[in-house]
């Protein structure tokens, strides 16, 4: 019902009348009302609508208007502010509030406090019978019972803190195993989506370099940290400047795409192979970086307490090729100094060697004191 006045003079039947005409509209079918409260000067009603498809006058859903009035001297006034509106859709808040209050009146609830969870008299049968048998059902079954479980939750309803209230109780061996799969499961995904990302000619440096920010893992296990400083001198922004773990010394780490061409260019008259034109302009480039960032070392040391004395640098780009090119890789990356070239076929194994060590690491859970859920290295 629009906000406004009606003159003195309507009954109650006139404001019925008004209300259903306000929400009549090709998308509404049958409108059923009544009166929940009748004056002398307030008034509240109910008007329940069928939400229909327009084009084929199917019902969709219903639609609970609870409208409230005050009548006054001047005449009668809509009071949007007090009134409500509730949807049949998903979630069914009409359905929920029925029967809700209906188990309220059949006083069903006892002295029970807490939150209310609605489910049908027959889905409440079926999950009785299934709690009564999980205590004799082997584990393996209780753990395929979980699988279909969360493949039915939505986490997007759930909060975490309804996930911490439903691990709780398990026990530390349990959540040390929960955590290992599920980190077991992320990495999984991810080297997945990484190695879809290599195979699409069409992906660009930032959709990797956005990928690999996501999971600094799969660096290797040689690095202990991503430093989130990504502009190090005036004019250079980094992609990447990692941690070592033995060292604790910082390495430059250059995202490219994972072109096909070949990296290198075979020499026929010497017989020897040289870096193709998109690899020199990165060994330029990297290059560079190197100097200005050995360049402003004190300042680096002073604002950062990172010293880049010596700063190396890893270049991934392109991909393996075949034999000859990956043996050119090999001799190249041998006489390099401070810099290495890794394509994504090299990165993914990396990526890979750490999943597998992760799984090394999640199978020896039940015989060691304590577990670190991060990055196995």
């Amino acid at each position: 019902m629009a906000t406004g006045m009606l003159d003195p003079d309507n009954t109650l039947d006139d404001i019925k009348v008004r209300i259903q005409k306000s929400y009549k509209n090709p998308n509404v079918g049958k409108i059923t009302q009544v009166v929940l409260k009748e004056g002398p000067k307030a008034f509240k009603i109910a008007t329940l609508m069928e939400i229909v498809n327009p084009t084929t006058n199917d019902f969709h859903h219903y639609s609970l208007k609870l409208d409230h009035i005050d009548r006054t001297k001047k005449g009668w006034f809509h009071k949007p502010e007090k009134s409500v509106r509730l949807e049949g859709k998903e979630p069914d808040e009409i359905d929920t509030l029925f029967k809700f209050l209906s188990v309220v009146y059949q006083n069903s609830f006892g002295g029970a406090t807490g939150d209310l969870h609605i489910i049908s008299a027959t889905e409440y049968a079926k999950l009785e019978n299934i709690l009564e048998a999980i205590p004799n059902i082997a584990d393996n079954d209780k753990l395929h019972l979980v699988g279909s479980i969360l493949s039915h939750l939505d986490s997007k309803a759930s909060s975490f803190s309804d996930f911490v209230t439903a691990l709780e109780g398990s026990g530390a061996d349990t959540l040390h195993q929960l955590a290992a799969a599920s980190k077991m499961i992320e990495y999984s995904k991810a080297v997945d989506k990484l190695k879809s990302l290599v195979n699409e000619p069409s992906t660009t440096e930032s959709i990797f370099q956005k990928e690999l920010e996501l999971n600094p893992w799969m660096f290797g296990s040689e690095y202990s940290e991503v430093l989130p400083r990504r502009t190090w001198t005036r004019d250079d922004r980094l992609d990447y400047m990692l941690r070592k773990t033995v060292d604790e010394y910082l390495e430059i780490v250059e995202i490219k795409t994972a072109f096909s061409q070949p990296l290198f260019l075979h020499d026929t008259s010497h017989d020897s192979y040289y870096p193709s034109s998109k690899l020199s302009v990165v060994l330029g480039q990297v290059t560079r970086y190197i100097e200005e960032v050995e360049r402003n070392r004190d300042s680096i040391i002073a604002v950062d307490g990172s010293d880049p004395l010596k700063i190396r640098a890893r270049i991934i780009i392109g991909r393996d090729g075949n034999k000859e090119q990956q043996k050119a890789l090999r001799n190249f990356n041998a006489h390099l100094h401070r810099i290495e070239i890794i394509t994504y076929d090299q990165l993914i194994k990396i990526a890979e060697r750490v999943l597998n060590m992760f799984g090394v690491e999640s199978e020896k859970i039940k015989s060691e004191d304590g577990f670190d859920d991060d990055i196995p290295f």
